[in-house]
């Protein structure tokens, strides 16, 4: 895996592509200056082997013509002048020398046998006898010579793949400085996706690079949400814990303060009435007293029942498994009302969703955002009238029910900041994999609701039943639906 992600490497990639390029170019070049070469050298070879063909016969003729005293001159001459030709050897033999053997070749600094060899044309040579007064006073041999130009060659040869290879290193050197400073940016991107993986929400600098600098923005706001979700959660955990401990501090404060007197007095209740049934006469007193007493034990319970109903209210509804949403949201207004805010409420529940039968986490969280809605128009509106909503709508997901709080108060400030409240309906709502939307109301406020994902309805049968007429069996197909709307 290692190696296969070094082979996938951005950075690996832009050096060895470049490089292999580059070290293409230099082979081309190579061969090109290569694939010249060797008519380069026979070209060179004959001119001067053609050169040298005009000088020795000139000088031939010379010879023949001039007494023997210009005859030493003209040959210091001749072989001076061939001397300075290029690309030929030229060798004196006597007359009575033996025939010189092939030559051996000759190596210019720095050319190889090996190169020479490869490029030297077909052998060119050439014998001159030497003539004076019609007698053959030897021979003149020229052959060409190979090795002074492929000298040349491979000098050129030589310096043109240094300059190419130190041209390459620079422009590859160039390029591995410019990748990596390219891709710092990414370094830190996976740096701070690692501290993100820590818990870590840091933001990443300044991104210099214009194409990354869209994906640095990208990731700087992605921490800052994170974080302030992080910041979010521990504010909820913190609340959680600080309203389950204020729930159960509650809940033993009305047990200890209602329950217990309740029953003690049952109790003091119940021992005088024993006492008193106990005696040998009952009159008319003791008969009062025992009736004053049974009473005041009914009333105790009485107390005792209220006093559950209201702790089981407040933990749980039992509106909602008695009557339905429907019904427990106008009860729900219906107490806002009475509590004495100053502000009109007003409960909108379309008869699609009177009629249908939510089940009960769905309608607890749609009774929890209402009533958490109302709480926060009450607080913090400074709204003159509200109104809660209830509708079942079809969505590209299913149908969903909408439960939604709007007033006309103050509205949601331009950057909103979430609170306790907020926080928790949200994730009541993500809770049944739906959303919290908040806005602006029709009214000018501030918009609160919530999609909650239901099951589609079946139609419901209104059939009478054989034992009831058909009124009374349509009377109490409402009233179960009503009853079953949780």
């Amino acid at each position: 895996m290692a190696r296969r992600a070094a082979r996938n490497s951005i950075l690996t990639r832009l050096v060895l592509i470049p490089a292999a390029i580059l070290a293409f170019g230099i082979l081309a070049a190579v061969a090109a200056t290569l694939a010249g070469a060797r008519a380069r050298i026979a070209s060179e070879m004959a001119s001067g082997f053609a050169l040298g063909d005009h000088l020795i016969r000139y000088a031939l003729d010379d010879l023949a013509a001039a007494d023997p005293a210009a005859q030493k001159a003209a040959t210091a001459r001749l072989a001076e002048a061939l001397a300075q030709v290029r690309h030929i050897r030229v060798a004196f033999v006597a007359p009575d020398a033996e025939a010189p053997g092939p030559a051996a070749a000759r190596e210019a600094a720095g050319a190889p046998g090996w190169f020479t060899a490869l490029l030297r044309p077909p052998e060119m040579a050439k014998s001159y006898p030497i003539l004076v007064a019609g007698a053959r006073r030897g021979e003149i041999v020229m052959k060409a010579e190979a090795a002074d130009e492929a000298a040349e060659i491979w000098s050129g040869l030589v310096f043109l793949v240094a300059l190419l290879g130190l041209l390459s290193l620079a422009i590859v050197s160039l390029i591995i400085m410019t990748a990596r400073h390219t891709l710092r940016p990414l370094r830190q991107l996976v740096e701070g996706l690692d501290s993100l993986g820590r818990g870590e929400f840091a933001p990443l600098p300044d991104v210099e690079v214009a194409e990354l600098a869209a994906i640095g923005a990208h990731f700087n706001r992605l921490s800052a949400t994170l974080a302030r979700s992080q910041a979010d959660n521990r504010l909820l955990i913190d609340r959680l814990m600080s309203v389950q401990e204020a729930e159960r501090k509650e809940l033993a404060r009305d047990l200890h303060d209602e329950f217990g007197a309740s029953l003690f007095g049952i109790r003091a209740a119940a021992s005088c009435i024993v006492e008193a049934a106990s005696e040998k006469t009952v009159g008319p007193a003791q008969k009062r007293e025992i009736v004053e007493r049974a009473r005041s034990v009914s009333a105790l319970a009485d107390a005792i029942q209220k006093q559950n109903y209201r702790i089981l209210e407040r933990i749980r509804p039992m509106v909602l498994r008695q009557m339905g949403l429907a019904e427990a949201l106008r009860q729900l207004v219906e107490t806002f009302r009475a509590q004495g805010h100053d502000i009109a409420c007003a409960v909108e529940i379309a008869p699609v969703a009177a009629a249908r039968r939510f089940d009960e986490e769905a309608s607890l969280t749609a009774y929890r955002v209402a009533q958490e809605g109302l709480t926060n128009v009450a607080r913090h509106s400074g709204a003159t009238r509200a109104r809660v909503v209830l509708d079942v709508a079809a969505s590209p997901r299913g149908e969903e029910m909408r439960i939604a709080v709007e007033d006309d108060g103050e509205g949601p400030p331009p950057e909103l900041r979430s609170g306790f409240g907020l926080l928790g309906m949200g994730e009541r709502a993500r809770k049944l994999d739906g959303r919290l939307v908040i806005g602006r109301s029709a009214f000018g406020g501030m918009r609160v609701e919530a999609f909650i994902p239901v099951e589609r309805a079946e139609p419901p049968d209104h059939s009478p039943t054989p034992a009831e007429p058909n009124g009374a069996a349509a009377v109490h197909d409402d009233h179960n639906a009503q009853e079953a709307s949780p």
